[in-house]
């Protein structure tokens, strides 16, 4: 035999290796000359690398972005961004190591970039003459797109998938309805309602208070949500479960959800909460235009989540969303014991809840590599 036997004449028989396991290793030995990839044992963990950045807006806002990832080449074509909700900081999405979904799409293949939102976690108002108050429009109008061509130039593709949970699943509708899709590849939204009339979402009108009393206003902000959320939240059941399902959230993990994952609101954001609960529906500041009534301008492939015991986003109103949209590739996925599920899945429980990373977060990367034609 020649030192170096062509591979042809191997592939076609021509040459006899001995023994079927000789044969076999011969053949892995091709495959991983010819097509080296990383191997992961099993049981070994796998280290997730984080790097922090920052998108500037024109106006000087630096938005902070935590990308995590295995290794600097990721399996999945587009980068992901994923943005938090209402009242919640980035770590909602990575509270630790084992309550992350940020960490398991990492893990998954994704190029994972985390957003902290304009007055939230480490992103970082202009040195001087910046604006104190702003509302979703400004979000919309001014932060997504410098997030979005940051994300592009950085992950290195001209498409990014957009993943919202509650607050920035609506930021995301606004976006796409007023910036149209051409830089977007997919929309996933968790929790993400634009009505607030349903019968479950009737507690949300005590808010509704607030703008009847500046001094009881002016209070509410100064505490603002950690401090409300820290106190009301474990004493009163009612309010508990409003926000999660107690039975489908570990001790622990509240614990840190309520320590570390809370924010402050802007008033300007408050105002316009408030006129959204007045109205039902999810409107602009200035009343002049209306998201629910334009989810028809969204067509890219888009997935959207609730949960069947969620008072926030009830089911309803997540099927009127998914009604909503122009897309032809859309999916409706509610969690609960309908759909077999360990527990109706309430608001935050999507994410942190004790099952998530076993029932919701595998769904969701499936439905993204669905898309990115990897499954």
């Amino acid at each position: 035999m020649p030192l170096l036997t062509p591979w042809w004449r191997l592939s076609r028989g021509k040459i006899n290796l001995g023994p079927i396991w000789l044969k076999t290793f011969f053949i892995f030995l091709l495959i991983a000359i010819f097509f080296p990839v990383p191997v992961v044992l099993a049981g070994e963990p796998v280290e997730v690398s984080r790097e922090q950045h920052w998108a500037v807006t024109e106006e000087k806002f630096e938005l902070a972005l935590e990308r995590l990832r295995v290794g600097k080449k990721t399996r999945i074509q587009s980068p992901i961004v994923l943005v938090h909700g209402l009242f919640v900081n980035s770590l909602f999405f990575n509270l630790d190591e084992e309550q992350s979904l940020a960490r398991y799409l990492a893990k998954e293949g994704f190029d994972v970039w985390n957003l902290s939102l304009r007055g939230t976690g480490r992103s970082l108002g202009p040195l001087k003459g910046g604006p104190k108050n702003w509302s979703l429009d400004d979000i919309i109008d001014r932060d997504l797109s410098a997030v979005i061509r940051y994300v592009q130039k950085e992950g290195g593709s001209s498409k990014v998938i957009c993943l919202g949970y509650e607050m920035g699943g609506l930021l995301l509708y606004g976006y796409l309805e007023r910036k149209g899709d051409s830089g977007v590849a997919a929309l996933v939204t968790i929790g993400a309602p634009v009505t607030f009339n349903h019968p479950q979402q009737e507690p949300m009108k005590r808010l509704l208070r607030l703008e009847g009393s500046p001094t009881l206003k002016k209070l509410f902000l100064s505490l603002n949500a950690p401090f409300f959320g820290r106190v009301l939240v474990p004493l009163v059941p009612k309010i508990e479960r409003f926000f999660y399902n107690p039975e489908n959230i570990e001790a622990e993990i509240k614990a840190k959800l309520l320590e570390d994952a809370l924010t402050e609101i802007n008033p300007g954001v408050l105002d316009q909460v408030l006129l959204m609960i007045k109205r039902g529906e999810f409107v602009s500041a200035k009343e002049d235009f209306s998201y629910r009534k334009n989810l028809a301008k969204i067509h890219l492939p888009a997935f959207f989540i609730g949960g069947e015991g969620d008072m926030l986003a009830p089911p309803e109103a997540i099927r009127l969303v998914y009604r909503g949209v122009s897309s032809k590739d859309r999916t409706l996925r509610l969690f609960g014991p309908r759909a077999k599920d360990s527990a109706a899945y309430g608001h935050v429980d999507l994410i942190l809840g004790q099952r998530a990373q076993k029932e919701v977060f595998p769904v969701i990367g499936r439905w993204l590599k669905q898309r990115d034609g990897r499954e």
